[in-house]
């Protein structure tokens, strides 16, 4: 296999027998390296393949910003979601998870957390993707240090939640508000 294209020391892409574009990541797997030379497979540690190109482009330009370790975690949290739903993600959980979770590394270490208005909401109606956000959380301070606050598995639950309906995060917190709106309305009317 050839390289494409090197991305970073750590990124390249590369198309396999197929014709299909392979985005792949390895610590030092690109070092010196350059279009056309061979793969190491020795220093491949993952490989994306993305039906859609833009997809495949989005992932590209992320893997330009965030570290290996952080792409890493974050599969292993996209895998174990599968796992625990029992259900094919969209692909697009490839680029919109690992975005949130660095950019709310970042945040946190600034002291900057946001809380989720939802966050009992989150937690009533959806318990296993609640459940996989804080163990998301534990991964993330097990392999990091980093501890971020309770809020953030709401976050990821809810990453979790739209790539199960395929839709993005905004729709399943739509979806969580219109939930709360109507128990409120039920709650009034039998008071």
């Amino acid at each position: 296999m050839l390289i494409s294209r090197v991305i970073n020391n750590n990124v390249i892409t590369a198309m396999n027998e197929d014709n299909k574009e392979l985005v792949i990541m390895g610590l030092g797997i690109a070092f010196q390296k350059k279009k056309g030379d061979t793969v190491d497979k020795s220093k491949i540690e993952k490989v994306f393949s993305l039906e859609n190109k833009e997809l495949t482009d989005r992932l590209k330009t992320l893997l330009n910003k965030i570290s290996l370790e952080i792409m890493s975690l974050t599969e292993d949290i996209i895998n174990y979601a599968m796992q625990k739903t029992n259900r094919k993600l969209n692909e697009s959980i490839y680029i919109s998870l690992p975005d949130h979770i660095n950019f709310t590394i970042e945040r946190h270490q600034q002291g900057i957390d946001i809380h989720n208005a939802l966050l009992w909401e989150i937690k009533r109606f959806y318990r296993l993707e609640f459940g996989i956000g804080m163990e998301a959380l534990s991964i993330i301070k097990e392999r990091l240090g980093v501890e971020l606050p309770e809020d953030e598995a709401d976050f990821i639950a809810l990453h979790i939640v739209n790539a199960q309906m395929n839709e993005n995060v905004p729709e399943a917190a739509n979806i969580t508000r219109l939930i709360k709106e109507i128990l409120n309305i039920r709650d009034f009317a039998t008071r």
